[in-house]
């Protein structure tokens, strides 16, 4: 499962309209998508066509009351589910304040449903709160649409640095990349930005140009996504190559595959994860108290399959891997606890 925040501090630049778009793209597609939509002003709700008798619970229930997230979805569409928003959800930041693992909050929600959708499609809003840091740290991936305007370029700086400064104290990685919007290609002005983003983002940057197009306006007026209201316009045809060209991605994303792990051996445990684009993969746990830099697993074949065995003693232990900096529980160890500094951490009885 990939988790994409579609994230910008600066409104009006069509980041509701990408993450809207881009979830039903790919769920016609045949990916099962999941748009949550963490903005109070309930943009993407409206967008989707859903009208507030639709409404069950909403987000504010899954932040605040803990209610499952897997019972606020909407299914409007053949694979494409949305977790509505009202706007109770702008109290969710005074709610969480001062409370304790306030920034994991969606992420511990998310893991309830992560076997149950392909994509989870978060649409942030227009800050840099609460709501979107929680978004950031709940995913492995981040869209940024940049509009032709020399005003998107200059609060890019507060978004990046927020982005490196989380990675930096919570040693979580996020992949994140730009897409232009309300590109005009007719004018030379658009042109000329398009290449001031690159010298930003350089290879960080989708192919994909999003063009001005008012049928895009037009369709979430209307409440519904571009594919269902006009698929001979040009916005149809660039969010549908948008959702190609993240599907092609699909192959070379870390990912965890179905492997036996902990297997227990004539030698020892061994522990196993698949992460084909890793660099490195370290095993903690209290077995070594949770001392990154000491146990590295091998991934000898060259196939992603990185794999150690460790002689323990009898006993009970919670462990988590450490790919490339971000700590990740076993996702094929059904046994796991909460941690009381977030996260879950995987659990194993010799």
């Amino acid at each position: 499962m990939r988790i994409i925040s579609v994230v910008n501090q600066k409104g009006g630049c069509g980041k509701t309209t990408t993450a809207v778009n881009l979830s039903d793209c790919l769920a016609l597609h045949h990916r099962k998508v999941l748009l949550i939509d963490l903005d109070p002003q309930s943009n993407a709700t409206l967008a989707s066509g859903i009208k507030d008798d639709e409404i069950n619970k909403c987000m504010y229930d899954v932040l605040c009351n803990k209610v499952p997230l897997r019972s606020v979805p909407v299914e409007k569409y053949p694979n494409f589910f949305v977790a509505p928003s009202r706007v109770t959800l702008s109290a969710v930041e005074q709610f969480l304040a001062g409370q304790q693992g306030r920034e994991t909050v969606l992420r511990d929600a998310i893991q309830q449903v992560k076997n149950d959708f392909d994509y989870i499609i978060l649409d942030c809003p227009p800050s840099i709160g609460l709501l979107t840091f929680n978004a950031l740290r709940a995913s492995s991936e981040a869209i940024i649409p940049i509009e032709m305007s020399c005003f998107s370029i200059q609060g890019l700086g507060r978004l990046l640095g927020t982005i490196e400064l989380m990675q930096e104290r919570t040693n979580h990685t996020i992949a994140f990349r730009a897409v232009p919007t309300l590109f005009d290609r007719r004018t030379k002005y658009s042109w000329d930005f398009l290449d001031e983003i690159r010298r930003h983002f350089g290879d960080r940057m989708f192919s994909t140009k999003i063009h001005t197009n008012v049928r895009l306006k037009e369709a979430a007026s209307a409440g519904k996504p571009i594919s269902r209201f006009d698929t001979g316009s040009l916005g149809f045809f660039d969010y549908d190559q948008l959702a190609k060209e993240i599907i092609a991605e699909e192959p070379k994303i870390q990912s965890i595959k179905t492997v036996e792990s902990p297997l227990k051996t004539e030698r020892g445990i061994q522990f196993r994860c698949f992460a084909p684009n890793a660099q490195n993969v370290q095993l903690v746990g209290d077995f070594n108290n949770w001392s990154p830099n000491q146990i590295y697993l091998e991934n000898k074949n060259g196939d992603g399959d990185w794999n150690k065995t460790l002689l323990l003693p009898k006993g009970r232990y919670q462990y988590r891997f450490i790919v490339d900096g971000s700590w990740v529980h076993d996702k094929n160890n059904q046994q796991a606890e909460y941690s009381p500094y977030g996260g879950l951490n995987s659990v194993l009885e010799v």
